[in-house]
């Protein structure tokens, strides 16, 4: 998980539902069974909700009575490094992240385990999408929220130090 609910769930030790969604993160290899997997739970159909690049959609998402599902999809580049491909002034580009991303233990709520992405590529998703303006512009809430991921989790860090590669992919279509 990563987003509004990830972040409450390591900062404060709570789920969130002021968030509105839930997002989940998976590779652009196992999109089919994770649409699959959420399916048995009655999220189907999934809509694509932000596609980028032509045919390779980067959000799906699906609602089940009042919860939303939004289903993200993670690339890796030829030198097998994650990314996210965001559009930013007339290009296509890549944010990259840590090697690390799906290998943060699972932080306990409520006694349920909550599998989140790693603070460190919750942080450079968060700069991703701030840098590029993809998903409009910059909310009082991001900034706090990155504030404090970085204050908790890298508090001796340059937080410039934190921030993800992005490299151009191509022009935007």
């Amino acid at each position: 998980m990563f987003g509004g609910i990830a972040e409450a769930a390591l900062l404060d030790g709570r789920l969130d539902p002021s968030h509105g969604d839930v997002d989940l993160l998976t590779t652009r290899t196992e999109v089919d069974q994770s649409i699959t997997r959420l399916g048995d739970f009655g999220f189907a159909p999934f809509d694509v909700y932000y596609e980028p690049r032509p045919g390779l959609p980067l959000v799906y998402g699906s609602t089940r009575d009042d919860l939303v599902v939004e289903l993200s999809v993670l690339d890796y580049d030829s030198a097998d490094t994650p990314y996210f491909a965001l559009p930013a002034g007339g290009a296509v580009v890549a944010v990259a992240l840590p090697a690390d991303v799906f290998d943060w233990p699972p932080t306990i709520v409520s006694g349920v385990q909550i599998q989140t992405l790693s603070p460190l590529a919750l942080i450079q998703i968060r700069s991703g999408g701030m840098s590029t303006g993809a998903f409009g512009p910059t909310r009082p809430q991001d900034t706090t929220r990155q504030a404090r991921l970085i204050e908790t989790f890298f508090p001796d860090s340059d937080p410039t130090s934190l921030e993800p590669r992005v490299t151009t992919l191509g022009e935007l279509e």
